[in-house]
C-alpha cells in the first residue's frame, strides 16, 4: 500500500502521486513521519547555532568599538606606516647593526693579535670562539648594509608618496565636499555613525580611485580615515 503524507490518504499498489493535492506517495506514512522530525529537529538545532554564531559575533564588534571615539564610532582601519617611517625604522636598524657588527668584529681581530689578552695562550677554544664570534658580527654588518640600502629606496619612495599626498590632497579640497558625499547616498533612513561613516568612506574611496590609478589600499584607507576626519568632524 501507498500513503499521502499531506492528506493520508491510502492508495492501492501501483499509484504514485496522490489524486486530491498531487503529492508523491511514500510507503509507510509511520516512516515519514519519523524521518520528518528527525529533520525538523536537526534545522532547529542548525537555526541555534546560526544565532548564537550571529550574537557571539555582534558581542565581538561590540568590545571591538569600545574604544572608538564618541563612545560609539567604530573604524576598523590598518595600521598604516608610511614610507618615511618606515625608511626611519629601516636607518636606525642600519645605524645600530653597523655600530655592534663594527665594533664586535674590530675587538675579535684585537682578541685574535693579542692586542685585547682576553686569552692568555693560543688555544683552539681562543680560534673557535673568535671564529663564532667574527662571523656573527659580520652578518651584523652585512644587514646592516641591507638595511641602509632599503632605507635609500624607501627615501625617494617617501619623496614619491609626499608628492602624490599633496596632489589627492588638492584635488579632494577642490572636488570632494560633505554635501556632495552625501547628496543621494544616506537617504532619509536612520544610521548609526559608523553605517554614514562607511558609505561616505566607500564613496571617497570609489571617487579617488576614479582619479588616482593603482593607489596601495592602505594608502587610500589612511589618506580617507584623515580626510574624513577633516570634512564630518572638523
Amino acid at each position: 500500500m501507498a500513503w499521502c503524507p499531506k492528506c493520508e490518504n491510502e492508495y492501492i499498489k501501483g499509484i504514485t502521486v496522490c489524486a486530491d493535492c498531487g503529492t508523491e506517495l511514500v510507503e509507510s506514512l509511520e516512516e515519514y513521519k519519523r524521518q520528518k522530525a528527525a529533520l525538523e529537529e536537526k534545522e532547529a538545532a542548525f537555526e541555534e547555532m546560526e544565532e548564537e554564531s550571529v550574537e557571539e559575533t555582534a558581542q565581538d564588534e561590540q568590545q571591538e568599538g569600545e574604544g572608538a571615539p564618541d563612545g560609539n564610532e567604530q573604524k576598523w582601519t590598518k595600521a598604516y606606516r608610511n614610507s618615511a617611517q618606515k625608511a626611519e625604522e629601516n636607518k636606525s636598524s642600519a645605524y645600530t647593526l653597523l655600530f655592534v657588527g663594527v665594533l664586535g668584529f674590530v675587538a675579535v681581530v684585537l682578541i685574535l693579535l693579542g692586542i685585547i689578552p682576553l686569552y692568555q695562550n693560543s688555544s683552539t677554544t681562543k680560534y673557535l670562539i673568535c671564529g663564532v664570534m667574527g662571523v656573527l658580527f659580520l652578518l651584523f654588518i652585512i644587514f646592516g648594509i641591507v638595511s641602509m640600502r632599503t632605507f635609500k629606496i624607501l627615501s625617494v619612495q617617501a619623496k614619491s608618496e609626499d608628492t602624490l599626498l599633496e596632489e589627492i590632497t588638492k584635488w579632494c579640497q577642490e572636488n570632494l565636499t560633505a554635501e556632495m558625499i552625501d547628496n543621494g547616498l544616506l537617504g532619509m533612513e536612520e544610521m548609526l555613525e559608523e553605517q554614514k561613516y562607511f558609505r561616505r568612506a566607500d564613496k571617497m574611496k570609489k571617487m579617488i580611485r576614479d582619479k588616482f590609478m593603482n593607489l596601495d589600499e592602505e594608502f587610500l584607507d589612511h589618506f580617507v580615515d584623515d580626510y574624513y576626519q577633516n570634512l564630518f568632524e572638523a
